[in-house]
């Protein structure tokens, strides 16, 4: 086959324009960092590139429901710690009292420090964490405690997804821990205290040192519901650690896919531009072109 001048020069037009590209890519890794911007440059690492990326957004998104979760569950936590104190001190109110050395005039500054301990509890059970109530399950637009103590609430514990696909206990049910709901000889801490308040304005002694049992039973109560916070924020802590290694993996994973080595892209850039330079010298040289000729 005869070769005339026009295929010479196709031939050096292609090596001339493949040399540039070759220059071009280099440049942009040199500048950006990045060894893939489009999924052209290596499909491979592209597909990589789009698996983590996708992990990413769902790591930060768990991440972000568990911090939440945990801020709730921690506020929660105090509310609790702060119920349990109030029960400890009526249980020292009723043993204290209880005892028939005590007349009707002290019984009665007693009956209405019960009742400012009841009324102090509906407020804690009623804790808000902007703008959320807490401690009524699902129902957390409205105050799960009414002024006498009925618990408006549902039965659910709420979940929140503490790693890909795992889910975790978020909330404490406030029916169980004041209303003994579901647990075995559980007890209305409301009624209970209303009972002894009572009792203490009536200065009935029997009836309330009686109220010691029940007493001690919402203390339990309590202490279940702290015990499952606790057991919460330890689960929270350990799922926010293990999310941040997850993360670290992700991100040095997509990092290795799409950014360059500097030393090997400054390397290839150079090798690129002699290339280039070399195709446009050959160029010249067989038809007679000057370089300002050629980029014409």
């Amino acid at each position: 086959m005869r070769v005339t001048s026009r295929m010479m020069f196709e031939v050096a037009q292609r090596q001339t324009a493949s040399a540039r590209d070759r220059s071009i890519q280099a440049q942009n890794e040199v500048a950006t960092g990045l060894r893939v911007t489009h999924p052209g440059d290596d499909p491979t690492a592209a597909g990589v590139m789009v698996t983590q990326n996708v992990a990413l957004r769902r790591l930060d998104t768990i991440d972000k429901s568990t911090a939440q979760a945990a801020t709730e569950v921690q506020v929660a936590d105090g509310a609790l710690q702060g119920v349990s104190n109030l029960i400890a001190r009526a249980q020292q109110l009723a043993v204290q009292l209880g005892s028939d050395s005590y007349g009707a005039a002290e019984r009665a500054g007693g009956a209405q420090e019960i009742a400012d301990i009841s009324a102090q509890i509906g407020r804690l059970m009623n804790t808000q964490v902007a703008g959320r109530y807490i401690f009524g399950g699902n129902v957390d637009n409205v105050a799960p405690f009414d002024p006498t103590g009925n618990y408006l609430g549902d039965t659910v514990v709420r979940q929140v997804e503490i790693a890909p696909g795992l889910l975790g206990n978020a909330s404490v049910r406030g029916d169980q821990v004041v209303k003994g709901v579901g647990v075995t000889g559980g007890v209305d801490v409301f009624a209970v205290l209303s009972t002894l308040s009572t009792a203490l304005a009536a200065n009935d002694g029997s009836t309330v040192r009686a109220s010691v049992d029940g007493l001690n039973q919402a203390t339990n109560q309590v202490a279940a519901g702290l015990t499952s916070a606790g057991t919460m924020i330890s689960a929270f802590g350990n799922a926010q650690q293990i999310g941040s290694v997850a993360k670290d993996a992700a991100t040095k994973s997509l990092s290795a896919a799409s950014e360059a080595d500097i030393f090997e892209a400054t390397s290839n850039l150079m090798q690129a531009q002699q290339s280039l330079q070399s195709a446009l010298a050959v160029s010249a040289k067989t038809f007679g072109l000057s370089l300002l000729d050629y980029l014409k």
